[in-house]
């Protein structure tokens, strides 16, 4: 029986600085994180959390190859370590990464809680430019979340799922081919809900592209590989799993886009983790193997519509081929009634919904939406774009797809550094459709899920942060003088608000809260 898609995302935002040319992304970067978590007191004397980077081996293969050693051996000193990190209170880390700020949700169990903890991030990263600004009134710092600058340069929007640990040694390790079969030809169509739009084309494999579904087509090159930086693969084979290795296992995906829209991300996340219960279960059987994925990839992005080969000789158009996934997850969760999957009636609604206008919508040669595209635009991403961009067209005399201010306009579309900005005032406006509240989106800049494990960690921050000595993912360890006391925290399903409340209200310390969950589990 297939375990619950604990779900998570780790969005990489571009920045942009105005006002001090001297600074880099870097060092703009660790001013927002350090002035976020000076806002939320995590940067008090008393304060010396540090994050722990011996729970990551981002270059250990689930293959079995060890490729390099971690990158963590480049934080060589505490003050490193809390330039570039503030783990949060509502149980996401805020941190760089290279050279852009980080968002990582905290753990949820249902795509529609991780999309307002996504959104939740962006509150928190306006915040920090406040805060910034305040500190610098000459400096102004602009964020994109979108995934490219134009200029050849990609930066990721990463989903995790959680799955049990001898089904993703099956699928990933013994059996890679059952993935071609289901998982690949999933992602590779699932761009058409989740796509971002974009203008132009770039990388290794540009092609003349005026306008795309995807702005991760471009960058991807293989089907399985460690690397998220260049040589981009559809599934990311890293061993870096979070949890108790023996009964879970992490299935990060980096192939996606970065939604703006509430629709397209509920069902990117929410699609995704109905398809990993199936595979579970055993329950999809049909074989779509695509007769070349990483073409296929491309070929869709700059053409939706266009039919790709499948390796049996069929070809079928990305919407055909996941009508095929949507039906076999609506019977799937008839037949389960399956409330592993939470909101999964609210999944398969939008997500059929998307495929029937898909199905009805024309584009011109010179991407002209053609007839009404009805409800399409106010869920999709690379759709409600395009339809803005071929506005901004057409008030200028029908110019072309090389003209520079489509491209910029491409930019401001994603531009989250102030409410106001485009798709923000889109979505005020009613133009995007809506699946959270706004009353959500803000409970969790403060607050963490109550249904896994964040609960647990976030608490901890909140109440006693400066009794944290480390902490990460999978531990939270204090500082108790001459002892220091660990607490694993290897099942991202424990440590909710249901089994651990009453013994935070009852704890004003960590040594109180520690005696207390030793006289529940006798030691």
């Amino acid at each position: 029986m297939s375990i619950p898609k604990v779900v998570g995302i780790e969005q990489e935002y571009a920045i942009q600085i105005q006002g001090d040319r001297s600074l880099s992304a870097f060092e703009a970067s660790c001013m927002l994180v350090d002035a976020y978590a000076r806002r939320v007191g995590l940067r008090e004397p008393a304060v010396r959390m540090l994050w722990d980077y011996a729970h990551e081996t981002p270059y250990q293969d689930i293959r079995g190859k060890l490729f390099r050693k971690s990158p963590s051996q480049q934080v060589t000193t505490d003050a490193d370590n809390r330039l570039i990190n503030a783990p949060l209170p509502n149980g996401a880390r805020l941190y760089t990464d290279h050279a852009h700020p980080e968002y990582s949700t905290p753990e949820c169990r249902s795509a529609r809680q991780a999309l307002a903890c996504d959104k939740a991030g962006e509150l928190i990263l306006q915040e920090s430019i406040q805060a910034v600004s305040s500190l610098h009134p000459g400096m102004r710092i602009h964020l994109y979340k979108n995934n490219t600058d134009h200029k050849g340069h990609s930066y990721g929007c990463h989903e995790n799922y959680m799955m049990e640990a001898a089904a993703h040694e099956r699928w990933f390790v013994k059996r890679p081919q059952l993935t071609e079969q289901v998982l690949i030809p999933f992602l590779v169509t699932r761009q058409v809900v989740a796509g971002a739009g974009k203008v132009g084309s770039e990388g290794r494999y540009a092609a003349d592209a005026r306008y795309q579904v995807s702005q991760r087509a471009d960058f991807m090159e293989n089907l399985y590989g460690l690397e998220t930086t260049y040589a981009r693969p559809i599934i990311n084979t890293r061993a870096e799993h979070h949890a108790d290795p023996d009964r879970f296992r992490r299935l990060h995906l980096i192939a996606g886009d970065a939604n703006m829209c509430e629709v397209a991300g509920l069902v990117k996340l929410g699609s995704t983790q109905i398809l990993l219960q199936m595979m579970e279960d055993h329950y999809f059987t049909e074989d779509l193997s695509l007769s070349d994925p990483l073409k296929a990839v491309r070929d869709i992005s700059m053409a939706f519509d266009t039919p790709v080969a499948l390796k049996d000789g069929r070809t079928m158009t990305a919407a055909q081929i996941q009508r095929r996934f949507q039906e076999s997850a609506a019977a799937y969760c008839q037949k389960e009634n399956d409330a592993r999957v939470p909101d999964f009636h609210l999944i398969l609604t939008h997500w059929e919904q998307i495929l029937d206008g898909l199905e009805q919508l024309r584009l011109s040669p010179d991407f002209a939406i053609l007839d009404d595209p009805g409800a399409l635009i106010h869920k999709l991403d690379w759709l409600l774009k395009l339809w803005l961009l071929n506005r901004y067209r057409k008030g200028r005399d029908d110019c072309g797809w090389d003209h520079p201010m489509l491209q910029v306009l491409d930019l401001q579309y994603h531009r989250v550094d102030n409410p106001e900005g485009m798709f923000n005032r889109l979505q005020k406006d009613g133009v995007a459709e809506r699946v959270t509240t706004d009353e959500e989106i803000h409970r969790f800049v403060r607050q963490a899920p109550e249904d896994t494990r964040a609960y647990f960690r976030g608490r901890c921050i909140e109440k006693y942060p400066e009794e944290i000595m480390l902490l990460s993912w999978e531990v939270v360890a204090f500082d108790h003088g001459q002892t220091h006391r660990m607490i694993p925290l290897l099942n991202p399903l424990q440590g909710t608000r249901e089994q651990f409340e009453g013994l935070f209200a009852g704890a004003a310390t960590s040594r109180e809260l520690i005696s207390r969950l030793e006289a529940e589990t006798g030691g």
